[in-house]
């Protein structure tokens, strides 16, 4: 076997500068988010600039879309909760949910807004400790969605509240709707 054939398994070292572990190797540690990203040429590469970091990810059931708009910025978690129930819909469940959007104010981190389109849209914000790893982002995510948990648990049950006599229409017909049966 001359130098040119390789056997299948075989590592191969690269020929560059341009392989991962070296890549990697060269980054400071711990690695914070957005210290290495993958070059137009495919190859992983360090990355010493300053930008932003979206991702989404769900919780409770919930997609929440996140944002860092730097190193030094704080985390921002937004999400969309549903609608506020009509009054006709659900009198009972309006007045709830109402009264869970003003408790928000209370939280220190963020808290539940009305839209324009009557949307309740969750809104929450804290800094990372750094250095900004995965981990440290990540952690911080979910230390946001545990002080919001209790509201959102809250709107859950305000958002499945009817009143008695659909509950009881529905119960009657085995809880289809008048065109399903």
């Amino acid at each position: 076997m001359n130098a040119q054939e390789i056997e299948p398994g075989e590592a191969v070292a690269p020929d560059d500068d341009k392989s991962a572990v070296k890549t990697v190797a060269d980054t400071a540690v711990p690695l914070e988010v957005g210290a290495i990203a993958l070059g137009a040429d495919g190859h992983i590469q360090r990355n010493d600039e300053d930008r932003p970091l979206h991702f989404s990810f769900t919780a409770c059931g919930i997609r929440f879309e996140a944002d860092l708009e730097g190193r030094s910025a704080p985390l921002r978690i937004k999400a969309n909760l549903g609608k506020l129930p009509y009054s006709a819909e659900s009198p009972e469940g309006r007045r709830l949910a109402r009264s869970v959007l003003a408790a928000t104010d209370r939280l220190h981190r963020g808290q539940i807004l009305l839209s324009e389109k009557q949307d309740m849209v969750l809104q929450g914000e804290l800094t990372p400790p750094s250095p900004r790893t995965p981990v440290s982002v990540i952690a911080t995510a979910a230390a946001l969605i545990v002080d919001f948990k209790p509201y959102v648990d809250l709107l859950a049950d305000a958002l499945a509240a009817r009143p008695l006599a659909a509950a009881a229409r529905d119960e009657a017909s085995g809880g289809a709707l008048p065109n399903e049966a």
